[in-house]
């Protein structure tokens, strides 16, 4: 037999394609799965490794020492328990595996119990079905709800202020973990949903599982199922699936998934109206090259093909120029408002970038204004 050399794949490709397959079903990254512990080792790394069996299979499970350094019993072989996990592929030995996030012994927890019940009791009421709404990536304005000074909120502003800077940012502050986060969420989320906002991003930085309860609190997540504007999930890492990921129109792992998920990167368009430009202007060329080139008995008839393509094709630029025109600052100037600079030209975005009789120029749309600064007075 004779195989061509694109019907061949290498064993990476196998285990590759196996593991975008298992990611893309998102029950199998938020597992209960109950059996009983064999083979385990305690890795020096602080690591746990077992195996988990009933009386037909046994499957082979990892337990990280950021998780397993939260559990508040010692594993041993014989022991019954449940695990919170997720089932991934180890791509270099072509297997597959459970990382367990949280751990609890038979009988003597009820936690992950309940939460799974919780899952099973929204999922049978189709609280999950409904279908996944398209993220505006040209945004008039972003609801953003997380935790007040936190990192998460630092790069959510910083990645969209730079990708999308001229979108409106609505920030609704709540504390993310703790007995009175699943409240201040809910009271975050409900003052949300007075403004038009195209997106809202619900999230916190990375964390313990037990640390994302509040995202699993029942009446919070019916409440952002019923979300006027598409939500972007953007609570704990890859492997912490919340309750709330699944009633979210997108889920991402990081705050700064999330802004780059809820707008396109501003270069882009430029890029793509400067490639579009060249592109007209390619084709009036050679449109007129076509035309200098054909039999003078038809002048008339070039002239006015030429006339109509070149106003066909003036219209579709113009249209273009005040694309380019909405995204120049200086039209900003156009609409009233002012730019100052200091005195090595320097724009002054902020009280800390000048003081007092720091002289300083200030552009406006039909002249300047020199003046000294007299007085600083912070917001």
């Amino acid at each position: 037999m004779i195989f061509q050399e694109e019907m061949i794949a290498t064993v990476s490709q196998v285990n590759a394609y196996v593991k975008s397959l298992i990611s893309q079903d998102m029950n199998l990254h938020y597992m209960l799965v109950k059996g009983e512990i064999s083979n385990f080792k305690n890795g020096a790394n602080g690591h746990l490794y077992f195996s988990l069996k009933d009386q037909k299979s046994m499957i082979s499970v990892v337990m990280f020492k950021e998780y397993a350094s939260k559990l508040e019993f010692i594993p041993k072989d014989g022991d019954e328990v449940f695990i919170l996990a997720s089932l991934d592929v180890y791509e270099a030995r072509g297997t597959y595996q459970l990382y367990a996030k949280q751990m609890e012994i038979r009988g003597k927890g009820n936690i992950l119990v309940e939460l799974e019940e919780l899952k099973k009791k929204l999922a049978l009421e189709g609280l999950f079905d409904k279908n996944k709404r398209k993220i505006n990536i040209y945004p008039k304005a972003i609801g953003v709800i997380t935790a007040r000074n936190s990192a998460a909120i630092k790069d959510i502003l910083t990645n969209i202020k730079r990708r999308y800077p001229i979108a409106d940012i609505y920030v609704f502050y709540s504390s993310v973990q703790g007995e009175n986060a699943p409240k201040e969420l809910i009271k975050a989320f409900k003052k949300s949903q007075e403004y038009d906002l195209d997106t809202l991003i619900i999230g916190r930085g990375g964390g313990a599982s037990e640390d994302l309860s509040a995202f699993n609190d029942e009446s919070l997540v019916r409440l952002v199922a019923t979300s006027k504007m598409p939500v972007i999930s953007a609570v704990g890492h890859e492997i912490d699936y919340t309750l709330l990921d699944y009633v979210s129109d997108v889920r991402v792992s990081t705050p700064t998934a999330a802004a780059e998920k809820a707008t396109v990167d501003i270069r882009e368009i430029e890029q793509n109206i400067d490639h579009n430009m060249m592109v007209m202007k390619d084709g009036i060329m050679h449109i007129l090259d076509k035309m200098e080139k054909a039999v003078s008995d038809y002048d008339e008839d070039i002239k006015y093909l030429m006339d109509n393509k070149i106003n066909n094709y003036q219209l579709r630029l113009d249209a273009k120029v005040k694309e380019l025109e909405a995204l120049n600052p200086t039209a900003i100037i156009d609409r009233g408002y002012s730019i100052s600079m200091n005195k090595d030209g320097k724009v002054i975005k902020s009280i800390n970038d000048i003081k007092v009789d720091d002289e300083i120029v200030t552009i406006l749309k039909d002249g300047s204004i020199e003046s000294q600064v007299k007085k600083l007075k912070e917001k």
